[in-house]
């Protein structure tokens, strides 16, 4: 898993034993993924879908998820965040290029702590899913990535979760 490097979070933010009992508490709580088809989005060239699923706390994470028609296998998957103030819109590029897109819109006032298990829910979805571990990406495409995409990459790469 990669995301976009434009600066380090702070080594106090990567701290190993401080994720690793968070990863716990999201290992314990079922996620209880619900899948709606939503016709309403897609098209002869892509399938879309509603899910909704529970995060290590109990809240109620959605988005959406969408894929090409024209490829048999997905090659890869983009996971991607907007704000509670936005909606999830497909990112049709990446769809386009064969990848599986998973938006999802982050609850508001949510601590940064609860956004990097969020962000980890999500990829295990998309391991569930059928998608090998080295074509998810993480994806943001303001011009400053934000800390728990940053984090969430940098758990991946670091092999703690």
């Amino acid at each position: 898993m990669t995301a976009p490097r434009k600066r380090a979070p702070s080594p106090l933010l990567l701290d190993p034993s401080y994720w690793r009992s968070r990863l716990e508490q999201l290992q314990r709580v079922r996620a209880c993924l619900a899948l709606f088809p939503r016709p309403d989005l897609s098209n002869p060239t892509m399938e879309v879908v509603e899910w909704r699923l529970r995060a290590h706390d109990g809240a109620k994470l959605w988005g959406l998820r969408a894929w090409s028609t024209f490829h048999p296998e997905p090659r890869g998957a983009c996971i991607r965040e907007v704000s509670a103030a936005e909606l999830p819109r497909v990112d049709v590029d990446c769809v386009a290029a064969g990848k599986v897109d998973f938006v999802l819109q982050t609850p508001a006032g949510r601590r940064l702590e609860d956004r990097v298990l969020d962000l980890v829910r999500v990829y295990q979805c998309a391991l569930q899913s059928g998608i090998p571990a080295l074509e998810i990406r993480l994806s943001e495409s303001r011009d400053d990535c934000p800390d728990e995409i940053l984090i969430a990459a940098s758990l991946f790469e670091s092999g703690i979760c």
